[in-house]
């Protein structure tokens, strides 16, 4: 690829041409501070949130009630848009060297903070040693980040310690915003919401109410596509049946995330109402509790597997908020697909015949086993649970479903390992490797307490090689592994869909703005009523 010849580039193809390459140019992202660009009669956007913002700091731990808050302050080196790919930001243009291991950013020049201040790459060094030296959220992601240099005010350098094809998606995701270094230095770098959010994107903070909303107001200054509406608000409704209430009443403009499966053939079937599904590399999958019976048995996993019929699942739990899994990897990464080990077909005779191999008879009730089955309390969760315990029900598996609060589950399940079968979810992404802490010996995710060290050899290796022809292979390897031992069985694929109102345009999946903004980012909206 030439320099400068393209507006975005995708992680998927990122990974086939990482050596020598560069990233593309945004050429004039928008109006470059025209402060007449965006205007359209003082409007107002309203969009919905979950909950309250725990910090204004993006980058200092997670906090999903302040992402798509964050998309519209801050900016990034790069960021992720709607079709999964990466497209510039703060950055230019980028280019790679020779194996890899250092990428050069050149950034969009005579950029401001929103006080006024000049950005330059000091501020970039400041984030990533932040995130660095501060255990911030992404720490982890960005641990093959080795050096952070600025050879001048519009140029950065990172060296990395190897080859990591995971690195550049990581930068576009989470908690990876770039802070001004008057602000957030010191004991200001994880100040809740004490200390105001000053950011350069396409939106300032304005006021924040507590458990009413948040209001940011349009930086005429923004170096991208300056807004087209005034305001825009995060009225924050955590009831999900009132949030809907206040979508369908026109008292919320974009629903923000997805409603509940109930909802969504309605809205789908609403003229009054737009919005469109894609499939993203957010999974629900089943874990099994490698250290206690009876999952420390590969026949009773595999019994599991055959017993359960995804179909019906996704049909009855899911209504059109979820896809079939048929692989141990994410549809999205196709290039590292392979149909050889495939996630097993629904078989019930299948499952009672492994159940008697692995020793277990059927008591006086029919039953081989009885376990039990912890979910937290989430959208779908306890209804895939319940599908569930029916299947499991119908091949001699009698299951105790345990649908529990939030943070009930994660003392019980991730934190202190007391469980038999639970269910996980969750951005496997922006790379095929993000997989790794969810199954790796040491990954954080790795709920089964699952170790494999041909597994783990795979992973690191696939992280390190360059191209999808030679990364594949090693996926491929993988899946062969996951499907052998089920340290975890695939459900659906989660299927975003985020309805907005049809007088709202432009909105972060419209063909208008997916080339130029992150997927919550709204500077692109206009509404014509």
């Amino acid at each position: 690829m030439k320099k400068g010849l393209l507006l975005l580039i995708s992680f998927v193809f990122f990974v086939g041409i990482i050596a020598g390459c560069s990233g593309g140019v945004s050429e004039t992202q928008g109006n470059e501070g025209d402060s007449e660009s965006g205007s359209s009669g003082g409007d107002t956007l309203i969009v919905g949130l979950a909950g309250d913002p725990q910090t204004f700091n993006p980058d200092a731990r997670a906090d999903d009630f302040l992402y798509p808050i964050a998309q519209n302050v801050f900016s990034r080196l790069v960021k992720l848009n709607n079709n999964q790919e990466i497209i510039p930001d703060l950055a230019e243009k980028w280019e790679f060297n020779d194996d890899g291991t250092e990428i050069t950013f050149h950034l969009n020049e005579n950029v401001k903070w929103h006080d006024g201040k000049d950005f330059t790459s000091a501020d970039v060094k400041f984030t990533l040693d932040s995130i660095k030296n501060n255990n911030g959220y992404a720490v982890s992601n960005l641990k093959s980040m080795e050096e952070v240099s600025t050879p001048d005010d519009n140029t950065v350098v990172i060296k990395l310690s190897n080859p990591d094809a995971t690195f550049f998606g990581y930068l576009a995701w989470y908690a990876t915003f770039i802070l001004p270094e008057h602000v957030y230095s010191g004991e200001n770098w994880d100040s809740g919401t004490n200390i105001e959010p000053i950011g350069t994107g396409p939106f300032k903070f304005s006021e924040y109410t507590t458990s009413v909303n948040v209001t940011l107001e349009r930086n005429n200054e923004y170096f991208g596509q300056v807004p087209y509406v005034d305001r825009l608000v995060f009225s924050i409704i955590p009831d999900p049946n009132t949030l809907v209430q206040a979508f369908y009443n026109g008292e919320v403009d974009i629903f923000g995330g997805s409603p509940p499966s109930s909802e969504i053939e309605k809205m789908k079937n609403d003229p009054n109402i737009e919005g469109e599904s894609k499939v993203w590399p957010s999974r629900q999958y089943l874990v099994f509790n490698f250290e206690k019976e009876p999952f420390n048995q590969l026949e009773v996993r595999q019994a599991i597997a055959y017993a359960l019929n995804n179909v019906e699942i996704v049909s009855k739990a899911q209504k059109g908020d979820g896809q079939v899994a048929e692989h141990f990897l994410s549809p999205v990464y196709n290039w590292a697909i392979t149909n050889e080990y495939k996630i097993p077909e629904y078989n019930p005779e299948k499952a009672k015949e492994l159940l008697e191999q692995a020793g277990y008879t059927p008591d006086k009730n029919g039953n081989y086993l009885n376990i039990t089955f912890d979910v937290f309390e989430s959208g779908s969760n306890a209804d895939m649970g319940t599908v569930i315990k029916d299947q499991l029900r119908q091949v001699g598996i009698n299951v105790e479903l345990n649908i529990l609060e939030y943070a009930t589950w994660q003392q019980k399940v991730k934190d202190n390992a007391d469980f038999e079968m639970s269910m996980l979810g969750g951005y496997q992404g922006p790379d095929v490797g993000s997989i790794s802490p969810r199954i790796s010996s040491e990954g954080s995710n790795n709920l089964s307490l699952y170790k494999n060290t041909e597994l783990d050899e795979l992973l690191v290796k696939g992280a390190q090689l360059v191209t999808e022809e030679e990364r594949a292979p090693i996926y491929q390897d993988i899946q062969r592994i996951l499907a052998e031992d089920l340290p975890i069985y695939p459900i659906s694929e989660w299927v975003g869909y985020s309805p907005v109102h049809s007088y709202v345009k432009g909105d972060p999946s419209s063909d208008e703005a997916i080339q130029s903004t992150g997927f919550s980012e709204y500077n692109y909206v206009k509404i014509e009523k």
